[in-house]
């Protein structure tokens, strides 16, 4: 009756970095830990795909969505995901700093430096400041 749902590797190649980090900080920075949102090292994590019957592919860490497949990848990964049926789609990542924002990389760990996102990938704009739930105004 209630069965764990099962887990299926995704094949993501080389990796790729993940879009909408600007949009998606509050979720990037909820999903580590204090430990690690104050390690300057890049932080391993688990990652699941997920589309929830919408347009975008996106990437869930710890109950987090914190970033969206870019669209060279989407086609692959929603293969992929539709192959898998039932069970979750996962892979892992980084979560790394990248000037004063944290970005995603989606695949086998970089020992090295990290790539630039594709161009268009980031499309969504950063969330408006709030303190208490109300709106802070732009400087």
């Amino acid at each position: 009756m209630f069965t764990r749902r099962g887990r299926v590797t995704a094949d993501v190649g080389d990796g790729f970095v993940a879009g909408e980090a600007a949009a998606l900080q509050i979720g990037l920075s909820a999903a580590l830990t204090g430990a690690e949102r104050g390690s300057s090292a890049p932080v391993r994590v688990d990652l699941t795909f997920e589309t929830e019957g919408g347009e975008h592919v996106v990437l869930v860490c710890r109950n987090h969505t914190v970033g969206f497949v870019p669209p060279s990848h989407e086609e692959s990964v929603r293969a992929q995901i539709a192959a898998a049926g039932r069970a979750h789609l996962a892979t892992l990542g980084q979560v790394y700093r990248d000037g004063a924002g944290w970005r995603l990389w989606v695949g086998p760990p970089r020992a090295g430096g990290f790539p630039a996102p594709e161009p268009g990938a980031d499309t969504l704009a950063p969330p408006q400041r709030r303190i208490f739930g109300l709106a802070l105004p732009d400087d």
